[in-house]
């Protein structure tokens, strides 16, 4: 009993010597500045995002745009991949790429199925990634609803 009682009373005092020498010194150190040069920025939109099924196959625009510290990346290539649901792209895949123009921006067209291609209500999950080296690794997922029409 005396041994913890001793022991607890070093380790007490040698916590209030540490406390005692831990002090912090106001300095400047100034604000840290952005965006950072490693920030990849990766938007994407389908425009509609929503599509009714019919006799005719509906359509998709699915925008990709990618940005390198603020700055458009053209002739990237960026891969769009169909994860789940019905559906393929233009070329009749599900999997394409596009090459981003000018602005940044990859463009691919989603065909969805007629209404006889399925059943009810339904969804399509679209991955797109933009073609990296590391640091970067930059995906995003986008879903168009499908509504099954009459």
């Amino acid at each position: 009993m005396n041994r913890l009682r001793i022991i607890a009373g070093l380790a007490a005092a040698v916590l209030l010597v540490g406390a005692a020498s831990c002090t912090r010194k106001d300095g400047d150190f100034g604000l840290p500045t952005g965006p950072s040069t490693l920030s990849l920025t990766l938007e994407v939109e389908a425009i509609p995002n929503v599509i009714l099924a019919t006799g005719v196959r509906p359509t998709a625009t699915i925008k990709a745009v990618v940005r390198k510290a603020g700055s458009p990346q053209a002739n990237l290539p960026v891969y769009f991949s169909l994860l789940t649901g019905p559906g393929e792209f233009d070329d009749y895949t599900i999997r394409t790429v596009a090459l981003t123009d000018a602005t940044g921006t990859a463009v691919v067209t989603y065909l969805g199925p007629t209404k006889d291609e399925i059943n009810d209500d339904s969804a399509a999950t679209i991955e797109i990634q933009p073609q990296t080296t590391p640091p970067y690794f930059v995906i995003k997922t986008i879903d168009i609803r499908i509504l099954k029409g009459q």
